[in-house]
């Protein structure tokens, strides 16, 4: 059998933004024999899922000709649409195109609940909105396809969200924006070509992750090369389990360029994967290194995790670099914990835009700036301010503004009743945040009656030695309050103490209003290059 030429007919992908424009402009057009919108509101949540996890939902199959003026109809909407020469008739795909469009226009009013989607913070599912119910804590997808749309709308509900609903509301962003979904375009007044190609599309897929699709794409199940097992290298360093979107970002950031590119292209023929996950390792052990000399004992205490890549990346070119260079970057690291990553703009952007400070150029090491200019760089877009003051009575373990309060307490180097340094690593590691206890019970909202005391230990008013009650930020005046069961004044005495001990210990970490400059020892350099 002779097979016809596809002449310019071939392979595409839209952006789902693209899609949408398309559908409000009248280029999508649907044929009369396909039949009618037929998904109900599960199929819809479904599709988003999909999308947001990473996994394919097919291809579309489109026949591009031109369209005369007519009544289009998509699911519920229904408009008039002009003539057009780049029409694109779905021949198989309505039901995710018209799904796209009329959950995520904004152009036309939808009275269909079951495009009225929300993306849920507390268990990162899809939700069908109920008719007059509005949660702050549900994020309308219309809302979710743009940065400027989605920031707008963060801002109206800033105080509701923890540092990690912020890190699933920008990859709900980037996922939406990012995502590309396969087009097949027959262009040929060619029915039987497209009849054809219809018959050969395979909608099919099997859902995975986008670090699993890495490891599917280039490491067996007991590969080395793959997240997972970056993940399982790192468990000796009791720091906790770091997310495998965490690895995959580092690998993409130790090759540098765009973190946000495509991962099926990354690697090219004769390249070992193994090798740069093995790259990946070592870096992100050298920035866990530098993480626990600023006192970060695990990963469960980090404010926001998006520094990992960023720091793995500075930590593959420069292995070893000189106290001072150290110095900038833990200046950097705190200011961005301490003001928020990203809180005028979203972390994907900062996280996109602090790769190319220390990293600039894909597979191109060499034209990498110096230590100095990578973190004079990151410093030049982080806040320089002072440490604000954070309310001590909406105390939450897994907000950042909590967790730089626990860093604070940590510093303290808290002890046991019996006067031994407890092992807050291993705390952490074995019980996870339930290692933050409580002084005072039901209290769990206020500052001042969490702390790091263990446990398994009697109640820290058995103590009498004032040394080890000062590493818990206790006073004898609040222990005699706590001894007196007045938990409130306890808890009163108690904030005054966390209070001071938070700005000293943040302030001299950000070190606000310092200069940014070389070393000594590069400036010593330079002024001898300049008498040479």
């Amino acid at each position: 059998m002779t097979i016809a030429p596809l002449g310019g007919s071939g392979s595409s992908s839209f952006s789902i933004p693209e899609l949408v424009v398309a559908a409000e402009v009248g280029r999508i057009r649907v044929p009369t024999f396909q039949r009618q919108f037929v998904w109900d509101a599960g199929d819809v949540r479904n599709l988003f899922d999909s999308l947001y996890r990473g996994f394919p939902v097919g291809t579309l199959l489109m026949w591009a000709r031109p369209s005369l003026a007519e009544l289009v109809q998509l699911g519920p909407i229904q408009f008039n649409a002009e003539e057009r020469n780049d029409a694109l008739w779905v021949v198989d795909g309505q039901q995710r195109v018209t799904t796209l469009f009329a959950s995520l226009t904004k152009k036309f009013e939808i009275d269909d609940n079951r495009f009225h989607l929300s993306f849920d913070l507390t268990t990162q599912k899809f939700v069908t909105q109920r008719k007059g119910v509005v949660s702050p804590r549900q994020i309308p997808v219309r809302e979710a396809m743009e940065t400027r749309t989605m920031q707008a709308w963060l801002r109206r509900h800033w105080d509701e969200f923890t540092s990690d609903d912020f890190d699933y509301a920008d990859l709900l962003v980037g996922r939406l924006r990012d995502y590309r979904i396969p087009a097949y375009i027959v262009n040929e007044q060619d029915q039987a070509l497209l009849r054809e190609v219809f018959d050969r599309v395979n909608s099919a897929g099997k859902p995975i992750s986008r670090a699993q699709v890495f490891h599917a794409l280039f490491g067996g199940e007991e590969d080395l090369g793959s997240p997972a097992s970056v993940v399982a290298e790192l468990k000796d360093l009791n720091f906790g389990a770091l997310e495998e979107n965490r690895i995959v970002q580092s690998v993409l950031a130790l090759r540098g360029g765009n973190i946000q590119r495509d991962i099926h292209d990354e690697f090219r023929s004769g390249e070992d994967p193994a090798d740069w996950f093995d790259k990946t390792e070592e870096a992100l052990r050298r920035a866990i290194k530098f993480l626990r000399a600023e006192g970060i004992p695990n990963i469960r205490l980090m404010p926001v995790t998006l520094p990992l890549p960023i720091l793995a990346s500075f930590f593959h070119l420069h292995p070893t670099p000189e106290p001072w260079i150290l110095r900038l970057l833990s200046r950097w690291l705190w200011r961005g914990w301490v003001h928020g990553f990203g809180r005028e703009a979203g972390q994907t952007p900062v996280l996109r835009r602090a790769i190319r400070s220390v990293n600039p150029d894909y597979r191109k090491p060499e034209n990498a700036p110096s230590p100095f200019d990578a973190v004079k760089s990151l410093l030049d877009h982080t806040p320089d301010r002072d440490a604000p003051n954070f309310d001590l009575h909406s105390f939450n373990t897994k907000a950042a503004n909590a967790r730089l309060i626990l860093l604070a307490l940590a510093s303290l180097g808290p002890r046991d009743h019996e006067g031994n340094t407890i092992d807050l690593a291993g705390e952490l590691e074995e019980k996870g945040i339930d290692a933050v206890t409580e002084f005072v019970r039901r209290n769990a909202a206020r500052a001042g009656a969490r702390g790091f005391w263990l446990a398994s230990s009697p109640s820290i008013t058995t103590v009498s030695d004032e040394s080890i009650l000062t590493t818990h930020a206790v006073t004898s005046a609040a222990l005699a309050a706590l001894k007196a069961n007045d938990n409130e004044e306890f808890m009163r005495l108690r904030e005054i103490e966390v209070r001071a001990l938070v700005s000293d210990f943040l302030n001299s970490r950000i070190e606000p209003g310092s200069p940014i400059r070389r070393s000594l020892s590069e400036l010593v350099e330079l002024a001898t290059e300049e008498d040479d």
